[in-house]
């Protein structure tokens, strides 16, 4: 891919790295796809749904989304009209720009690279024959960008998260782990198709840990009740509360309420087949006073990863008592 000159600026389209002179700067990785998109298609008015579809890979995201990817590329350089918005057609990237030609740097890159591979598959069979790696070894880079997913959830930056866990997982294929953390940074980007698509992976793994099964089925219920799919979101749910250990009190509490809020929110009975054929199993909540019930307190304060567990209104009892 090319790499582009506009104003003080150079943004390579391969690396997505932009510099300002000499200085590199900070670009979220789906602001980064725009901005190189918007290059390529210079002076060419684009719609929304053509930029959706090249930086997303499918077109099933909210407009606001690309509004502040939009937003945060104006922000440098305010004072230029860098992209200029056409109503009810598109966006143009309109500002003076020049294709940078770098076919010798990039030959002596690659020269480089080549070697460095060369030398490095050297290095790494004579130290094979010397010290065998264990076969853990591959773990340690998916562990550390998996810490930097947490890290960047945590912070409400699911762009790095997602970045850094399609990493984790390249590395470690078979990380539940982080394919739950990957459908939960999904579901929060409203990318709720491929959110599905690693939450109903850990659901559909034989055998799988009865903790996982149920944190999928959350994510599973959750998203199916954005969806308006009010019986999908219950059964997941409850299947959720059913795979909970009974040491698990604090999250069976959670699901419990889930369930609860669900039945509440709908004008009509739900038609369930597991609510109609199944008798949720309903566990008190910790004492109050032992030092789970003070941890769980704190998971479920409101913030970004919270729990978001509300202290049970009567209404809500009530619809646990039909659970029962």
């Amino acid at each position: 891919m090319a790499e582009y000159r506009f104003l003080s600026y150079r943004f390579d389209c391969q690396t997505h790295t932009l510099k300002q002179g000499k200085q590199p700067l900070e670009l979220r990785p789906k602001a980064a796809k725009v901005l190189c998109y918007l290059l390529q298609n210079a002076n060419t008015v684009v719609t929304k749904q053509e930029i959706i579809e090249a930086v997303w890979g499918h077109t099933q995201v909210q407009d606001h989304r690309l509004f502040q990817l939009i937003s945060e590329l104006r922000k440098l350089a305010p004072e230029q009209d860098m992209i200029r918005t056409f109503p009810n057609q598109g966006y143009c990237w309109q500002i003076k720009t020049t294709v940078i030609s770098s076919s010798s740097s990039r030959s002596l890159v690659t020269m480089a690279a080549s070697v460095t591979l060369i030398l490095g598959a050297v290095t790494t069979a004579y130290l094979g024959n010397l010290n065998p790696p264990a076969a853990t070894s591959a773990m340690l880079p998916a562990l550390s960008a998996y810490h930097k997913a947490i890290v960047a959830f945590e912070q409400q930056d699911y762009d790095h998260a997602q970045q850094w866990l399609t990493f984790s997982l390249q590395e470690n294929p078979d990380s539940v782990e982080a394919q739950l953390l990957m459908a939960e940074t999904l579901l929060q980007l409203d990318e709720t198709a491929q959110a599905q698509h690693y939450a109903s992976q850990v659901v559909q793994q034989s055998p799988v840990n009865s903790y996982y099964f149920s944190q999928a089925a959350d994510v599973l219920s959750r998203l199916y009740a954005s969806q308006a799919r009010f019986t999908e979101a219950l059964d997941f749910a409850i299947q959720g509360q059913q795979a909970i250990d009974e040491q698990a009190i604090c999250s069976a509490v959670v699901m419990q309420q889930r369930i609860a809020d669900l039945i509440l929110a709908q004008p009509a009975p739900l038609h369930s087949p597991t609510l109609q054929n199944t008798r949720v199993q309903l566990l008190t909540t910790p004492d109050t006073h032992s030092k789970q019930a003070t941890l769980c307190k704190q998971l479920t304060q409101p913030g970004p990863t919270s729990m978001r567990l509300c202290p049970a209104s009567h209404e809500v009892q009530i619809a646990r008592e039909k659970l029962a």
